[in-house]
């Protein structure tokens, strides 16, 4: 049984009626504008263009674009809802990342059994990998 069998077997899949066409691509997408979404990743269109002046980034997504051109802005409509903590971001999932400091949630851990380390972010992880082992 080869990958294509056991996603083709997979019951959610059958509720994926917009499969990619790309060569080696097996994803599948339950709309068809996740489809039309994912296949700017194979052709690299980018068509949300960054207006503000002398920058031109670009985006597969227009959500990006919102979230990027609050790097121009300043705008950080993100708050942290715990009492005493004045921060805010520009996008949600710093805020999520920021959370784990109240929580003290540190979901990313060191495949080295023998070192036990865990970190709030996979970057964190990453660089421990790199320098200790």
């Amino acid at each position: 049984m080869d990958l294509l069998d056991i996603v083709h077997d997979d019951p959610s899949y059958a509720s994926r009626p917009y499969a990619c066409s790309d060569e080696g691509c097996h994803k599948a997408f339950a709309r068809r504008s996740d489809l039309v979404r994912h296949m700017r990743i194979h052709s690299n269109e980018r068509p949300w263009i960054c207006t503000w002046p002398g920058c031109r980034r670009d985006f597969i997504q227009r959500s990006a674009l919102t979230v990027h051109t609050r790097v121009h802005t300043g705008e950080r409509p993100h708050a942290c809802e715990y009492d005493g903590c004045n921060k805010a971001f520009s996008d949600s999932s710093s805020l999520a990342r920021h959370r784990r400091i109240h929580t003290g949630k540190r979901p990313y851990k060191c495949p080295d059994h023998s070192c036990g380390k865990t970190f709030c972010r996979k970057t964190t992880l990453t660089k421990h990998i790199k320098r200790h082992h």
